[in-house]
């Protein structure tokens, strides 16, 4: 993994300008910050460290002020079979900066099926029904509602990319490139202080394939392969496979603007499901949260 950090720097980019000329970084050192930020996700997210370490990476970028100016702090496509932690990983980042798995602007592009759907995101421009009383979800608003003193970050997800319309593609790619938006009102929002990730689950079934093939006389049950035992040569048909589906999907245009395509690998028997840590919290809260205080469950309303 490569990591940008120099005599312990972890603060912001200010710290890195003001670096005297004849310092050499050191990529072997990690800031204080970020590597907060890869323990606490290696502790809630299990087996995916690929994923960890590019963003702990454009994270890095960030805090020493490196990121290409004009931009999204980072633009990932998350790649994989359902159940591997796509979507976990982003709320563990948000959990670990801001302190709430909630910061994150979900948007879930099944919803998004139609070109009609977009003013959902955006807007209705004026003139048309609804102007005044559709409220865009990406607004500035919307996405910097969770920023802090410290950390001024926001988190936009995409959850299943692939099924959204060519429209919702297409208002990606100023995001992408430029990190501006021009709501339906023309107001502009601002995305250089956010992190956009987008999951999808293209090449899902070639990469089942390669675990399970189900051709072949003769073919054993014993034949499949072990994710826990997965070799360097199976894995990297793995993430071939994943990104090879992707760059069949998706525009040239759109691919050119991301920064890390990262390919989920599939989790064997030792590794807990990814989702299994996040309701660890569940033990944690009252269990008669959902009475009425001072009652008890033979008494609650209702029974």
């Amino acid at each position: 993994m490569t990591r940008l950090a120099s005599l312990g720097l972890s603060g912001s980019g200010s710290s890195a300008r003001n670096l005297p000329t004849n310092v050499r970084l050191d990529p072997s050192r990690t800031g204080r910050e970020a590597e907060a930020l890869d323990s606490n996700l290696r502790r809630l997210v299990i087996g995916q460290d690929e994923a960890i370490d590019q963003i702990v990476n454009i994270y890095q970028m960030q805090q020493t002020g490196l990121n290409p100016p004009g931009r999204p702090v980072g633009n990932f496509l998350f790649l994989g079979p359902t159940g591997t932690g796509k979507t976990r990983i982003v709320e563990a980042m948000a959990e670990s900066l801001v302190g709430s798995p909630r910061a994150v602007v979900k948007i879930d592009c099944a919803e998004f099926q139609h070109s009609h759907e977009i003013a959902k995101l955006i807007g209705s421009p004026p003139g048309y029904l609804g102007h005044r009383e559709t409220h865009p979800l990406l607004s500035q608003e919307t996405i910097n509602q969770h920023h802090t003193d410290r950390v001024k970050l926001s988190f936009i997800l995409f959850d299943e990319i692939e099924k959204a319309s060519d429209s919702l593609w297409n208002l990606l790619l100023g995001i992408l490139d430029k990190a501006t938006l021009t709501l339906g009102d023309n107001r502009k929002v601002d995305f250089s202080r956010a992190m956009i990730f987008m999951t999808s689950n293209l090449g899902a079934s070639e990469m089942s394939s390669l675990l399970q093939p189900k051709l072949g006389f003769g073919l054993r049950r014993t034949d499949a392969v072990n994710p826990d035992a997965l070799d360097e040569k199976t894995t990297e048909k793995i993430s071939r496979s994943g990104v090879e589906a992707a760059r069949k999907k998706f525009t040239p245009e759109f691919m050119n603007r991301l920064d890390k395509v990262v390919v989920f690998q599939p989790l064997g028997e030792k590794h807990p499901r990814p989702t299994a840590r996040s309701f660890s919290s569940v033990r944690t809260r009252p269990r008669n949260s959902c009475f009425r205080k001072g009652s008890t469950p033979s008494t609650a309303p209702g029974t």
